[in-house]
């Protein structure tokens, strides 16, 4: 391989920012790179800004006849990606001039990662810095996967520069039915199965937030509907742990590990407050999570912890804390053991 780039751009009713976004790509200081734009379903605006950029012969326009979604569009890009490396660059983020070389340079020199992404730094409706997303490390696709489900939830991964075999090997990303809420993060857990995810500390990338984005609307839901799709999530990355198989104890800690996910302020804060939740409203959390993974056709959830639906869910809820209902009354200090009550 040559080790040349495919850039996807996914396109829909993007106009506002898309011209500098372009401008963007073309700045690389690497230039062996392809970009396919594809617009998900006709828009003459947004078709006249990519047919500015047509005289480079490296940039291609597709105009999709119909809607596919944005996980469709990307899929639809994806699927046709031939080069060694490629990368999701969104419709309205910018990135440095030296974002493709550097990020190939580090896949070239490390060859155990799957993928590498850099800092991410936010404009528009958010300023500031984030706190960024460490590396997914691991020599066993097991390890990298529990990495996964107890530590990473931020998606600025999705960004980063990934070997082309390893996307295939992930395959599309998946939907789901709550608006595909955190598939991104699932395809990375995928991507994560060939290889180490690794973060360059570089801020190369900025992500524009306003409030047309995916994700504003996902941090915008009621609560409500946070605790529908949290619990989908949860078992969407479980149906992505699972692929990487293993024995009946080591299948048991991955899907505690969903659990602790599900439940965990460390993982789950940034959309929901888990502690914050009332007793009750965690039972419907938990519930609606086994409802989720008893319906879920992706694995045979039941043989690989070999145990039927109610042995699961008993031993899965004594695994589970249950927050005290109220302020716990201290009735003796000292040395000796106190009793609990």
């Amino acid at each position: 391989m040559n080790g040349r780039v495919t850039i996807c751009v996914p396109i829909y009713r993007g106009k506002r920012f898309l011209e500098e976004t372009l401008r963007s790509i073309v700045a690389q200081t690497r230039r062996d790179f392809d970009v396919v734009m594809s617009l998900d379903e006709p828009d003459p605006a947004c078709e006249a800004i990519c047919r500015r950029f047509l005289d480079d012969p490296r940039f291609k326009l597709v105009i999709q006849p119909e809607r596919l979604g944005w996980v469709g569009n990307f899929n639809w890009i994806m699927a046709r990606v031939e080069t060694e490396f490629c990368y999701y660059h969104q419709q309205d983020d910018l990135t440095d001039p030296t974002y493709v070389e550097i990020l190939v340079g580090h896949l070239r020199e490390h060859p155990s990662a799957a993928l590498a992404y850099c800092d991410l730094l936010p404009m528009g409706r958010i300023a500031g810095a984030f706190k960024q997303v460490p590396s997914v490390l691991g020599v066993t696709p097991y390890m990298r996967l529990m990495t996964m489900l107890h530590e990473h939830y931020g998606a600025f991964a999705f960004r980063g520069m990934v070997r082309a075999e390893a996307a295939r090997r992930a395959g599309p990303v998946p939907t789901n039915a709550v608006d595909d809420f955190g598939v991104d993060i699932c395809w990375l857990a995928a991507v994560a199965r060939a290889g180490e995810l690794h973060h360059v500390p570089a801020p190369l990338y900025r992500k524009r937030y306003h409030d047309d984005n995916t994700e504003s609307k996902w941090w915008a839901w009621p609560l409500e509907k946070k605790l529908e799709a949290w619990p989908h999530h949860c078992v969407d990355m479980l149906n992505q742990a699972f692929a990487v198989g293993g024995t009946v104890e080591e299948m048991r800690l991955m899907w505690l590990a969903g659990v602790e996910r599900l439940t965990s302020p460390r993982t789950a804060r940034p959309f929901l407050g888990t502690s914050e939740l009332s007793a009750e409203q965690r039972g419907r959390m938990f519930d609606r999570f086994m409802a989720v993974a008893t319906a879920s056709k992706v694995r045979d959830i039941p043989v690989l912890l070999d145990d039927g639906w109610p042995g699961i869910a008993e031993w899965t809820r004594r695994f589970l804390r249950t927050p005290a209902p109220g302020p716990i009354e201290i009735v003796a200090f000292g040395p000796r053991r106190v009793e609990a009550a």
